[in-house]
C-alpha cells in the first residue's frame, strides 16, 4: 500500500482563466477543488486511541515462558516472565535498568494486563485499512492497519505523524511479523514510538541489525537477532523472548528497587498492579448517597454504572466506567486477591471480634467472619514498612463507630483486608487499609476509609463517606 502523497494532501492548480470565461465556470472550478479536498479529508483513517497497557506499561521485556540473552544486551525498563520463572542473563550478562520480576506477582499482574491489551488491540475495527506482504518502502499515516496473515518490513517503513505528536499507529497482524536484516521503522512528522503498537497473532522476529519502533505484543514468542534494536517493548504472552546483543528501550524507564526478602514472619505488601491507583473499584455498580469524597480513581467493570448521587460524590481522580483502564484494574484485583488469600507463611488464627485488641505486624487468618467493635490497634513496632494482612473466610463487619487505630509507625498503605464475601463499614466507623472483597463493599453513613474499597464481583455502596487511597 505505497503512498506517494499523504492522504490529507490535496493540491489544486492556480485558477487563471481567460478574461472571457464566465464567473459561473470559475465558481465551478473552485467548488470542485474544495470538494476534492473534503473528500480526501473524509477518506483519511480515523484517529485511534493508544493501547492501554496497564501494569505491563513499565516493562521493556515480558515473556510467558523464559527470557534468554546472549551478549551484552541493554534493557531500559522492567524485565519479567510469568508463568515461567527463568531469566537467563547470558555471559556477559544483560544490563537491566529496571526491576527484574521472574515468576512473581508483579510479572503476573503485567501478564494479565498484556492479555487485556492484546485482545483490545486485536478487537479494534473502526477505520481499518487492509495491508499485506512487505511494508518496506512505504509511508503510512496514522491509523489502524490490518493484515490477515504475515507482515514483513524490508528496507525502511516510514510512519508519518503529519505533525501530530499524539498520532497513533496500530498494526493488527494475523500471523507473524518479520523485520528483515537492516530493516527499519523510521518516524517522521512528530510520530512517537510510544504510540506505535504491533499486535502479532503468532511470533515476531527482528532480524540482524534491524531497528523497530513501538510496542510488540505477540501471542507467542519474540526473537531479537544480533545487534537489533527496539525502541519500545517486547511483550510475549505465551512463549519466550530471546535477545542477542540488543538494546530494548521503553519510552519511560522506571527503575524500581528489588523486593526485600521477607523474614520468617514478616509479609510483603500485596501488589495491587493497575488497581493501585483506585480508591473505589466495583464489579457491577458504584452508588452514592450524600456528599462523599473519593480521593483517588473510581472505576467499575464489567459493569458501567456510576450513580454519583445528589449532591454528587466528589472524585479527586479519574472516573473509569466500563472502560479499558477499569478492565485492567479488575484483572489486577483478581491477582491481588488471590495473592492475599494464598499467603501461608506463619499465619495467626483469629476469630470473632477483634475490637479491644492490639496486633503486631503479620498474617492473620479467620476461617469465617470477623468483626471490629470499638478500637482495633495495629502496632508497627517502630517499623514504617510493617505489613498487616487479614485473610477472612467470609464477611468483615465494622460496627457503628468501630475503628482501626495505627501506632508504632504502621501505615494504612500496608494494611490489607482480603474478604471472602462482603465487607460492611458501619455508621461513623473508621477503617484503615485496602479492602479486597470477593463480593460487595457497603460503607454506611459518615464512615471513613483510609485506603481503597476494591470489590471484585459486586457493588460498592457509599453514603456521605471519605475514601482516601493511601500510597
Amino acid at each position: 500500500m505505497k503512498k506517494n502523497k499523504k492522504q490529507s494532501e490535496v493540491k489544486c492548480g492556480s485558477v487563471n482563466p481567460p478574461k472571457k470565461v464566465s464567473a459561473l465556470l470559475l465558481g465551478a472550478a473552485v467548488a470542485l477543488c474544495l470538494m476534492g479536498a473534503n473528500l480526501a479529508a473524509a477518506q483519511a483513517p480515523p484517529a485511534q486511541a493508544p493501547i492501554d497497557l496497564g501494569s505491563a506499561g513499565t516493562f521493556a521485556v515480558l515473556a510467558g515462558s523464559t527470557v534468554t540473552n546472549t551478549g551484552p544486551s541493554l534493557i531500559n525498563g522492567d524485565l519479567g516472565v510469568w508463568p515461567g520463572t527463568a531469566f537467563v542473563p547470558g555471559v556477559p550478562p544483560a544490563t537491566v535498568n529496571g526491576a527484574i520480576h521472574a515468576g512473581d506477582t508483579a510479572a503476573q499482574q503485567a501478564k494479565a494486563s498484556l492479555t487485556v491489551a492484546f485482545n483490545n488491540a486485536a478487537g479494534l475495527t473502526v477505520g481499518v485499512v487492509g495491508v499485506a506482504g512487505d511494508l518496506g518502502g512505504q509511508t503510512l499515516v496514522p491509523g489502524l492497519y490490518k493484515s490477515t496473515s504475515t507482515l514483513a518490513i524490508t528496507g525502511d517503513l516510514i510512519l508519518d505523524g503529519n505533525g501530530d505528536p499524539n498520532a497513533v499507529f496500530i498494526f493488527q497482524i494475523g500471523s507473524a511479523l518479520t523485520v528483515a536484516t537492516h530493516g527499519r521503522v523510521v518516524l517522521s512528522g512528530g510520530a512517537k514510538a510510544a504510540n506505535v503498537f504491533w499486535q502479532v497473532g503468532s511470533s515476531a522476529t527482528l532480524g540482524t541489525y534491524s531497528a523497530l519502533k513501538g510496542t510488540v505484543m505477540a501471542y507467542a514468542s519474540i526473537t531479537i537477532a544480533t545487534g537489533a534494536t527496539l525502541d519500545g517493548r517486547a511483550l510475549a504472552e505465551n512463549a519466550a523472548v530471546t535477545l542477542d546483543t540488543n538494546a530494548v528501550t521503553m519510552q519511560t524507564s522506571i527503575t524500581l528497587p528489588p523486593p526485600v526478602a521477607p523474614t520468617a514472619s514478616a509479609q510483603l505488601p500485596v501488589d495491587l498492579g493497575s488497581a493501585g491507583t483506585f480508591a473505589v473499584l466495583a464489579g457491577s455498580t458504584v452508588t452514592n448517597t450524600g456528599p462523599s469524597i473519593i480521593n483517588g480513581d473510581l472505576g467499575v467493570w464489567p459493569g458501567t454504572a456510576l450513580v454519583p448521587g445528589t449532591p454528587p460524590a466528589t472524585v479527586n481522580g479519574a472516573i473509569h466506567a466500563g472502560d479499558t483502564a477499569a478492565q485492567h484494574a479488575q484483572a489486577s484485583l483478581t491477582i491481588a486477591y488471590n495473592d492475599a488469600a494464598g499467603r501461608s507463611t506463619a499465619p495467626i488464627s483469629m476469630a470473632g471480634d477483634l475490637g479491644g485488641q492490639t496486633l503486631a505486624p503479620g498474617l492473620y487468618k479467620s476461617t469465617s467472619t470477623l468483626a471490629i467493635t470499638g478500637d482495633l490497634t495495629l502496632d508497627g513496632n517502630g517499623d514504617p514498612n510493617a505489613v498487616f494482612i487479614f485473610q477472612i473466610g467470609s464477611a468483615l463487619t465494622v460496627a457503628t463507630r468501630g475503628r482501626v487505630v495505627l501506632s508504632g509507625g504502621a501505615k494504612a498503605a500496608n494494611v490489607f483486608w482480603q474478604v471472602g464475601s462482603s465487607a460492611t463499614l458501619g455508621t461513623y466507623s473508621a477503617l484503615k487499609g485496602t479492602i479486597l472483597a470477593y463480593a460487595s463493599i457497603t460503607i454506611a453513613t459518615g464512615a471513613t476509609l483510609d485506603g481503597s474499597a476494591l470489590a471484585q464481583n459486586a457493588a460498592v455502596t457509599l453514603d456521605s463517606n471519605a475514601v482516601t487511597k493511601q500510597n
